[in-house]
């Protein structure tokens, strides 16, 4: 098993990160509210596994998370994770189209306030 030491990020980085993991969470809360969006969501996970859009990791990272649903808790604690390769996951997220331009834009107003 390959062990890796926590990579240093920079300010920019980390503000990326925090920025992402705030609309990661409305995105948990939307889509624990609304379950049926993640068909369409697993069958893109599907699409960007068979064409090598994403590794095989990735792939079952997101699987695992997006057939946890019905466990409310465990879903936000594996999206919201606070690892590398948690946070290497939100940044080429696969959780896009899930929250309208009016709830990006609130969420940006309140990060930027």
């Amino acid at each position: 098993m390959r062990r890796t030491r926590p990579r240093l990020r920079s300010s920019a980085q980390q503000q990326t990160d925090e920025q992402l993991l705030v609309l990661h969470q409305a995105i948990a809360e939307k889509l624990l509210a609304n379950p049926q969006l993640a068909a369409p969501l697993l069958e893109k996970l599907e699409l960007r596994y068979q064409t090598g859009l994403i590794k095989h990791w990735g792939y079952i990272r997101w699987y695992s998370m997006l057939t946890q649903l019905d466990d409310a808790d465990l879903f936000r604690k594996a999206l919201l994770e606070d690892s590398d390769s948690m946070r290497r996951l939100r940044r080429k997220t696969l959780l896009t189209g899930i929250l309208n331009e009016e709830e990006r834009q609130h969420l940006h107003d309140h990060m930027f306030t």
